[in-house]
């Protein structure tokens, strides 16, 4: 089922409002499809956040481990 434009649209917003990357709008959006068509799984779950915590930026993050 596709997402409402609404929703996309939104979404795009508040990561623009925060200063994310807009790949994190796309990876949200896609794990968001993926629940509405009934793809869920505890795996790909796992994948979808995964590749969401590679796009988002974190206020004072400097890649220090």
């Amino acid at each position: 089922m596709a997402l409402d434009p609404a929703l996309l649209e939104a979404l795009q917003a508040a990561v623009n409002e925060l200063g994310q990357p807009k790949p994190v709008a796309q990876r949200l959006a896609a794990w968001l499809k993926s629940l509405s068509d009934g793809e869920e799984t505890e795996h790909l779950d796992n994948r979808f956040y995964e590749n969401l915590l590679e796009e988002l930026r974190v206020q004072g993050d400097d890649d220090a481990d």
